[in-house]
């Protein structure tokens, strides 16, 4: 089906989850999903004021600015708080003048490129809003102000703001009513200190250039006894979601940071169409009613509040109680670490989608560089049978280009030190945007990935090999996803049926215990080898799950010829002494399965998953069988030792004669007498594989003495002689 190709808006940012940017992403995503844009956010996750080079790499997620399917980019300024974040965004940022650049926030000179346009709310205006407020509204005409530093340019607009109200309305001005703060709850706190001791005179309002500092205002001046609003009122700036954990409620102006992202997508829209857009006049804010001035609190309002704050103290308990964390670095595979990530999906508040996206390389610790190629996985629960998602580095639309409508999606930088593993994508369908104790999620999952990549150095856990998308590193075998792929282009290939062998080892057993991995990685080994003894150099030989490897285009032209290749497995296996006292002879199952011509590959590997699950019913039906392990162990012991006697046996078990013979028949389907016979010709079959000894002496170490005997009794079993044997090999 045709799928439409959306434009795609870049939103640059740093910490993008906090209520500043969160609500100017409201704006951009409204506006972006009105015009029918994808929108792509890049953030990092830590953003700290100084820079610390243990979460430098985090940053590296600016690079995908670079993509060449943006049609333009959106930058939040004033998220980056860090110099050394914001020249590294600059770089990339330089290197984009082919697309338009829309800076939210003051201009900034380094950004000031010939593509890149500026806007922003009007702090002056707003401020003077607020002044305004109690000037008309309340009729008070004492009224202080606590701005940011000094030396900062919005402070100082701020204070500008102030003074024009003032003017405004005929209020002299006084410096003395002046004062400067950090932005801080502590600078509010000192001021509150400096009325309640009488340095200052109490004025009938204070304005504080930001909520921060008011909060430190309220609970100081609560602390010391002074009644808000009754003995003074006090107004915040910015509107930052925390007002119900201070008292009075906070009466504060919301800055117009909505209409600001939908006022950026309107100016990109204009010119990825080649038009010059409309001026756009800085936004106005809003008033925002609280106990901290006689207004009174909005309750409508108040219980928006209450209920998003609810609901984020549920997710916030959800998360820091649950064993997210716990159950990744247990993982041992790359499957089960996707499953444990989709079980706790719900931890990440109303997302419709996430992926894993790794780059390909990402488990080596070996590599320099990560390469260009990435694998992308969904990870939610309903969408984990859907196949991987190749795509490259810069590239959005293969993740895009299943979604039906416009959605959002944020990029995340997972890394660890110096590693980065690849991105970690949220995808919105609606106005929304990631919460604080997301950070959480996204320690476990890099603490997780990096376990993985401990636990695949030191080989201790063998199915933590499985990391390749293509390979099995353990066995040089394709992996699942690897034998899928290829086996999905051989048969379409193919005009004749492809056939099938298949073996699961230790079925039965646990073969997980730390004491015997180095054992079950050299075992492991061996049995990828026995595979590839009857693969022909275009077979497909894998390692579908730690415990099952599978062959398919085994060179066979009928159902008996398969047989044959899968009976010489058989051999190849029961003369292993070592590997099948580990596994255990009444651990493996094994067989064959013909697939048809057009069949597809996931009826082709349905297949294989049916007639494997069919030989482990036969096989756990006979391990219910009475004495079935005393036989099996027997079994086991006859492919070592061909001199064993039925006279020997019975005494040691205290079986009649007939008995044993019956019950032996029973569980293997053929007669003691014969599988001796088969036990030296197919000890035959294994030398004459492997080793480059002669017939004659073959015919020697499996027992024989009469030379034409052997030859006679290898004819009958095998249905040709030695040396055609050997020549077909």
């Amino acid at each position: 089906m045709f799928q439409k190709m959306r434009k795609i808006i870049g939103v640059v940012s740093a910490e993008v989850n906090s209520i500043e940017q969160r609500q100017i992403m409201k704006g951009i995503i409204t506006r972006a999903q009105a015009f029918d844009f994808h929108t792509v956010v890049l953030s990092n996750i830590y953003n700290p004021y100084e820079f610390d080079e243990q979460l430098d790499l985090e940053n590296e997620i600016y690079e995908l600015a670079l993509s060449p399917e943006l049609c333009g980019i959106i930058l939040i300024a004033e998220s980056f708080v860090g110099k050394h974040v914001r020249k590294k965004v600059m770089g990339f940022l330089q290197q984009r003048q082919d697309i338009p650049i829309i800076v939210i926030g003051m201009c900034i000179k380094e950004f000031a490129f010939p593509n890149v346009r500026f806007i922003n709310a009007s702090d002056d205006s707003d401020i003077e809003e607020v002044t305004g407020h109690l000037i008309r509204v309340h009729k008070l005409k004492k009224i202080d102000i606590l701005t940011g530093p000094k030396e900062n340019e919005v402070a100082q607009r701020r204070l500008d703001g102030y003074r024009r109200a003032l003017s405004a309305n005929g209020i002299p001005l006084d410096s003395t009513r002046e004062f400067y703060g950090d932005y801080w709850t502590t600078s509010g706190e000192a001021h509150a200190r400096r009325y309640l001791s009488g340095e200052l005179p109490l004025p009938e309002a204070l304005v504080c250039a930001n909520d921060y500092m008011a909060y430190g205002v309220l609970d100081t001046l609560l602390e010391g006894g002074i009644r808000v609003p009754d003995d003074i009122m006090v107004t915040g700036y910015e509107y930052i979601h925390e007002r119900i954990y201070h008292t009075p409620l906070l009466s504060t102006y919301q800055r117009g940071r909505i209409a600001l992202g939908e006022a950026a997508v309107r100016m990109i829209f204009s010119l990825c169409n080649g038009e010059e857009p409309d001026p756009i006049p800085a936004p106005k804010g809003q008033w925002i009613a609280g106990g901290s001035c006689t207004c009174g609190p909005n309750m409508k309002q108040m219980n928006a509040e209450l209920k998003s704050i609810r609901v984020k103290q549920q997710f916030d308990k959800w998360n820091v109680l649950g064993t997210t964390e716990q159950q990744l670095t247990r993982c041992s595979t790359l499957e089960e670490f996707i499953h444990v990530l989709g079980a706790h999906q719900f931890l990440v508040r109303w997302v419709q989608d996430m992926f894993l996206c790794l780059y390909d390389n990402w488990y080596d610790n070996h590599s320099t560089a990560v390469g260009d190629m990435m694998t992308c996985r969904s990870i939610m629960p309903w969408n984990q049978e859907r196949q991987p998602i190749p795509t490259r580095k810069f590239s959005f639309s293969a993740l895009l280009s299943s979604a039906d409508f416009a959605v959002v999606h944020y990029y995340l930088p997972i890394f660890f030190e110096k590693k980065l593993f690849g991105y970690y994508v949220l995808q919105y369908n609606t106005p929304d945007t990631y919460d604080d104790i997301f950070r959480n999620w996204m320690k476990a999952l890099s603490n997780g990935l990096e376990f993985l990549c401990m636990k695949n150095d030191i080989r201790y856990l063998l199915s933590c090999q499985n990391l390749s998308e293509q390979k099995d590193s353990l066995t040089g075998l394709y992996s699942k996803h690897g034998f899928e792929r290829v086996l999905s282009g051989r048969l379409v290939a193919e005009t004749k049926p492809l056939y099938a062998v298949f073996l699961r080892v230790g079925a039965f057993r646990s073969l997980n215990n730390a004491e015997i991995q180095e054992q079950n990685i050299c075992f492991y080994q061996q049995v990828a080898e026995l595979l590839q003894m009857i693969s022909p150099e275009d077979g497909i030989c894998a390692r579908i799950d730690p415990k099952t490897f599978v062959c398919v285009g085994v060179k066979a032209a009928t159902p008996e010829e398969c047989e044959k290749k899968h009976e010489k497995l058989r051999y190849l296996l029961l003369h292993q002494s070592k590997l099948l006292e580990f596994f255990g002879m009444d651990s493996m199952v094994s067989g064959w399965v013909e697939l048809p011509v057009n069949t597809s590959v996931s009826a082709a590997s349905a297949l294989i998953q049916k007639a494997l699950s069919t030989e482990m019913e036969i096989l756990s039906a006979k391990r219910q069988m009475p004495h079935s392990e005393t036989l099996f162990a027997i079994r086991a012991g006859l492919y070592q030792n061909y001199h064993i006697h039925t006279d020997d046996i019975c005494k040691a078990h205290s079986f009649s004669a007939g008995y044993f013979r019956q019950i032996y028949k029973d569980l293997f389907g053929v007669s003691f007498h014969q599988d001796v016979i088969n036990a030296r010709i197919s000890k035959a079959v294994c030398l004459l594989t492997t080793s480059a000894m002669s017939i004659a002496s073959v015919a020697e170490v499996c027992g024989y003495e009469d030379y034409n005997y052997f030859l006679r009794q290898f004819q009958k079993v095998i249905g040709m002689t030695p040396g055609q044997y050997r020549k077909n090999i």
